[in-house]
């Protein structure tokens, strides 16, 4: 019996490699696929970027305080969503923190008056919305959004039912394992086994997703031993206090959605557990494991959010 074809391959996008994995597919209509799945991705990066000076979200970071601007459709839902998610988590998950992310990446250790100046600019309750007219206006100047956190699970999002259209039952479709869209079943018929790496020792997996149809996004990092790179360096901001998280500590999510997924995953990082029960009764049936580096030990929990609401 003859081993399965499998096509892999990988372009860069959102500041990581992103890789395609196309099992059973003839070699034409793979590499077909794939450029298609290149094309959406960059142009959503196109888009969402904020360092783009002409994208949609640059154009919309500039636009004049108190003016109406009216948004892209698929800006919009994305817009939407996010202050939905501002709302749910009590201001937790908030894509206006780009002041204060900016503020962080020139400076790893700001000022409290440096904090509460970049936190002035931040906050969906300085927006207005018109949703009659999909229509945003900012009532706060140097206002600015990022989409970092979920840019990559809205892009799984995107490409699922894409996927489905251009006749593909499997795949896999992976942003530097940050975000996973396990697409249909393994070649062997299984669910894919997704793992998560141990930050210490990346030839170890603390844990393996076994998904189908589903996505896993992961956030938060552990600074490995003897290596310090500021120039990729990410951060986690709580809009409250305006701290970076700084706890060597990862979340991983899997659920039906990339979007929800990096959403719980950020939250996860911030809230207080108390504050995770609360916002946990909004999902159900999507799995958290969370490590937390502690020296040279590793401490894991796995919950599933009301699981005893699952069949």
């Amino acid at each position: 019996m003859s081993e399965p074809t499998i096509f892999n391959d990988t372009f860069l996008a959102m500041g990581t490699p992103c890789d395609v994995v196309l099992p059973n597919v003839d070699a034409e209509k793979a590499r077909e696929v794939f450029s298609k799945v290149k094309a959406e991705v960059e142009k959503l990066e196109e888009n969402l970027n904020r360092f783009l000076p002409d994208s949609l979200v640059s154009k919309l970071s500039t636009s004049p305080i108190n003016e109406w601007i009216k948004v892209d459709a698929e800006l919009w839902d994305l817009l939407t969503v996010c202050y939905d998610f501002y709302q749910i988590s009590n201001g937790a998950f908030d894509i206006t923190v780009a002041p204060l992310v900016s503020l962080y990446e020139e400076n790893e250790n700001p000022s409290p008056e440096e904090i509460t100046k970049a936190q002035k600019k931040c906050g969906f309750d300085k927006i207005e919305f018109d949703f009659d007219s999909q229509k945003i206006r900012m009532l706060q100047q140097g206002m600015e959004f990022d989409f970092g956190a979920i840019e990559k699970g809205f892009a799984l999002d995107i490409l699922k039912p894409l996927l489905e259209e251009w006749g593909i039952k499997d795949a896999i479709v992976s942003f530097g394992e940050d975000a996973v869209l396990a697409f249909g079943n393994h070649p062997n018929g299984s669910e894919w086994p997704i793992g998560i790496r141990n930050q210490m020792n990346p030839l170890e997996f603390i844990h393996v997703f076994a998904a189908e149809n589903q996505t896993i996004s992961s956030f938060g990092e552990a600074e490995k031993p003897g290596i310090s790179d500021e120039a990729t360096k990410t951060y986690t901001i709580s809009p409250a206090t305006g701290q970076a998280i700084v706890e060597p500590r990862t979340v991983s999510v899997k659920s039906e959605s990339g979007l929800v997924g990096a959403f719980i995953a950020t939250c996860w990082l911030i809230l207080s557990e108390n504050d995770q029960a609360i916002l946990s009764e909004s999902f159900k049936s999507i799995e958290v494991f969370e490590a937390n580096y502690i020296e040279n030990d590793i401490q894991t929990k796995l919950s599933i959010l009301n699981e005893d609401d699952m069949n």
